[in-house]
């Protein structure tokens, strides 16, 4: 081979190796990076969604043991036309964002514009959730009770004060069984968050003293095999139907009486009055302690020596 030859080969092959160089850094990033896309791009809150969708993608796919393989497509709705136009329903009054599971595609209500019940960042949060949550099962059925109680669990979805909810549906004997949830959609406000919150605290009693692999694990197996109720008793250890009626007996038993009461505006109106009659009772006492004091210095008045009492030991010193 001539040195010009020579040349031209190792040039054709430096220029073939930069060029999969190349491939390999584009591919990587592509491969790595979960794609979104904000609509409108240009809304004010399109950055911050970019943030979020970003931050919960890697939150999630951690916990799911599963990477977003596909682009999400988030809309920003600036009036309810808009955002029963695109989720394509008329959603309830209570609901301010829709995961379309099979578009991966979510709409929201644009805060800019609605004032809805939860934050910014929640919304996202819960919705990316129901997503990938979805695709993780392999694009599979699964209860709405873990469907929901998952979005919120994943999302930070929990406030002081949601379990006096429950706990008031678990004193009346008016908790909605878990199987019956799949309805949702067509629940009333106060029955709709009731059932949400029931869907948390299922979700969080399921993982939080578990194995922390135990839902990427079931879902792992869902996917291969497709049996929900067989993978549920291998993962779980328990049947499907006996772990959702041994949970609901169990919470109906944690919300017991007492926190019940704590809510109950008769107990605050007793608790205030029996400060009101604490406070008097110790007023009168202070006045008894006055008066006998009073009483004993008529009785026996105190020396007015002074010094003896309190300067007598240094004016000692001082005599020395």
């Amino acid at each position: 081979m001539s040195r010009k030859s020579y040349r031209k080969y190792k040039t054709q092959i430096q220029a073939l190796g930069f060029s999969f160089l190349l491939f390999l850094i584009f591919t990587s990033k592509v491969w790595s990076s979960p794609s979104f896309e904000i609509l409108p791009p240009n809304d004010i809150y399109a950055d911050s969604a970019r943030y979020y969708l970003t931050f919960f993608e890697a939150r999630l796919s951690k916990n799911l043991g599963y990477t977003l393989d596909t682009t999400v497509s988030l809309y920003l709705a600036t009036t309810e036309e808009e955002f029963q136009r695109d989720t394509g329903i008329i959603p309830p009054d209570w609901g301010a964002g829709l995961a379309l599971l099979e578009q991966s595609r979510i709409v929201i209500k644009s805060p800019k514009y609605m004032a809805v019940n939860k934050s910014f960042r929640e919304l996202i949060g819960h919705e990316l959730a129901h997503i990938m949550l979805y695709r993780a099962a392999g694009k599979r059925w699964l209860p709405r009770w873990l469907q929901e109680g998952y979005a919120m669990y994943s999302s930070g979805e929990w406030h002081i004060g949601q379990d006096v909810l429950v706990a008031r549906a678990a004193w009346t004997g008016r908790l909605v069984p878990l199987l019956s949830m799949e309805d949702l959609m067509t629940f009333k406000g106060a029955q709709a968050q009731l059932t949400y919150t029931e869907s948390y605290l299922a979700v969080a009693h399921l993982l939080d003293k578990s194995d922390p692999y135990l839902l990427s694990d079931f879902l792992s197996m869902y996917r291969s095999n497709g049996d929900f109720y067989a993978d549920w008793k291998k993962t779980i250890g328990l049947d499907y139907v006996s772990w959702i009626t041994t949970w609901l007996a169990n919470i109906s038993k944690q919300y017991h009486f007492l926190i019940f009461i704590w809510d109950n505006e008769m107990f605050w109106i007793i608790l205030v009055a029996l400060l009101i009659l604490l406070f008097v009772l110790k007023k009168g006492q202070n006045a008894r302690t006055k008066r006998r004091w009073k009483i004993e210095e008529k009785l026996n008045p105190p020396d007015d020596s002074y010094k003896d009492y309190f300067d007598g030991y240094y004016d000692q010193e001082d005599k020395v």
